[in-house]
């Protein structure tokens, strides 16, 4: 049960990630609760790689994304060739400061950590690549 995906750096990508993550979580009977999380993280995760893992003027560069369900577990591993970034090495957001103290961003790493029972990352190949999972109820 493993779908891959290969899109190109461009946010104009995104709606047809969550759409075709819809469908496949949809085949496989995932919980709607459960989809949201995914959605969400992905929705993140890769309007982060787009958003901040490239200069102006790179060329257009290939986001593989790969989804597979397991033993009532979602796995999902993003590799992009962006610049190096493990999202693993920030700290913590402080959320229990007023919005109005809080640093700007931050806040999507707190949501990906919060939401997902794994996470992993490695540079590989001058690549980025990142995995995460969740259990499915």
């Amino acid at each position: 049960m493993k779908r891959i995906l290969e899109l190109e750096n461009n946010l104009s990508q995104l709606s047809g990630l969550l759409d075709t993550t819809g469908d496949f979580l949809d085949k496989h009977k995932v919980p709607v609760p459960v989809q949201y999380k995914i959605k969400l993280i992905l929705d993140e995760m890769f309007s982060n790689i787009v958003s901040y893992g490239y200069k102006p003027g790179d060329p257009p560069d290939t986001v593989r994304i790969e989804m597979c369900i397991r033993d009532k577990k979602f796995t999902a591993v993003l590799d992009d060739g962006g610049i190096p970034f493990n999202p693993l090495e920030h700290d913590q957001a402080d959320t229990t400061l007023p919005a109005e103290e809080r640093p700007i961003g931050g806040l999507g790493i707190h949501l990906v950590r919060n939401l997902t029972s794994e996470l992993y990352y490695e540079r590989k190949e001058n690549r980025n690549v990142f995995c995460f999972s969740l259990e499915i109820e």
